[in-house]
Parts: structure tokens; C-alpha cells; sequence
């Protein structure tokens, strides 16, 4: 790979905070706290969010997190876990187990999920993860230093369309395949009724 090659993804880490008095300190609806039960590989799981109030949120001014950011669970069982922010739980904050990474305009959002996703850089992550003193965590300081290839820009587009192509396709996939079960399911039903 030649000199150059490799860059840090992100300008800088926003400070990890958390809303104080954790589990009791959540509301039934307001701004959107995640957390790392949220943050999958390659998906956000939204069952679970947690919500804080508008005083709270203040408080976690440092960790707003934007569309198309990209949320690294940084301590636990499952740290290294990935996925970007979808536009759709804004507003939100991340707790302290959640790293915001905010893309430079060097990097395609979707490009650097899925290269933080890839294999190689997913057991980079967690052998930094597994250096720590007391416990499995990827530090402020490990992220700012970390580095992944970039592409050209119109390279990491190209990627980032078929990414999405592909998506898609699994999107429609899960829907036909959800039809054929009710299809099926019905036809199951009038067969034991012998109406077929």
C-alpha cells in the first residue's frame, strides 16, 4: 500500500458522557439516548432506545449524534460492533458506550462502516479492545490514532451505491419472504379445515 494510503476517518472523537442515574433516570419519550445494545453490525437496532428529557440532553451536548455518523460500541462484550446513525432516531445522544465517529469529507459514511466492518480491521479493533489494563474498551485516544485505507472518493460512491443496491434487495427479499410464509400459513389453515 503506498505512503498515504491510510488515513483517520474522523476529525476528532466527540467526548463520551451519559445521562446521569442511568436505568431510573429514562423517560418514556423524549431525545433519543443510545446505547450499545443498539449498535449492531452493519444495523441499529432500535428495540431498546432509551429516552432522556431536554435537561438531560443539555448535559450530553458533546455528544450529539448526526445522520450517517458512524457509532462504535467502545467497551463490553460487544465492543468493535458498528453501524451508522439512521436519520430517522434523530434527535439523539450516545452513552458512554457508544463512540461517535463523524466522517471527514474524505470518507464516504457507508465506506467506513463497511471497512470498519471488514474482517482485518474489525480484529484490529479487537486487539486494541483486548490491550486494556482492566477490562475490554477502546479508548478516545485509540480511535483518534486509528487508521483505514481510503480510496478516491468516487471509488468509495461506487462502493457505497452497490452497498446500498444490495440492501435493497435483502429489503425486498425479507418482504416476499414474509408474504410466502402468510401464503403458506393460510393455505395450511384451509387444508386442516378441508377447504381445499
Amino acid at each position: 500500500m503506498a505512503a498515504g494510503s491510510y488515513r483517520r476517518p474522523c476529525d476528532q472523537n466527540r467526548e463520551r458522557s451519559d445521562a446521569s442515574g442511568g436505568e431510573e433516570a429514562y423517560k418514556a419519550a423524549g431525545i433519543k439516548l443510545i446505547r450499545s445494545m443498539n449498535v449492531r453490525d452493519g444495523a441499529f437496532l432500535r428495540d431498546g432506545l432509551a429516552f432522556i428529557d431536554n435537561e438531560q440532553a443539555a448535559q450530553l451536548e458533546g455528544v450529539v449524534v448526526k445522520a450517517d455518523d458512524v457509532l462504535l460500541n467502545i467497551t463490553g462484550a460487544s465492543v468493535a460492533r458498528v453501524c451508522r446513525a439512521p436519520a430517522d432516531v434523530l434527535p439523539a445522544r450516545v452513552n458512554q458506550h457508544v463512540a461517535i465517529i463523524r466522517p471527514t469529507s474524505a470518507f464516504n459514511p457507508c465506506f467506513l462502516e463497511q471497512c470498519l466492518l471488514s474482517p482485518a480491521v474489525k480484529e484490529r479493533l479487537l486487539k486494541i479492545a483486548r490491550a486494556g489494563a482492566t477490562r475490554e474498551a477502546i479508548t478516545k485516544s485509540a480511535i483518534e490514532q486509528f487508521r483505514v485505507i481510503r480510496p478516491p472518493r468516487e471509488m468509495q460512491n461506487l462502493f457505497a451505491a452497490r452497498v446500498a443496491a444490495s440492501e435493497s434487495i435483502h429489503r425486498h427479499m425479507r418482504t416476499w419472504l414474509g408474504e410466502m410464509d402468510s401464503l403458506f400459513a393460510s393455505l395450511q389453515h384451509r387444508a386442516f379445515r378441508g377447504e381445499l
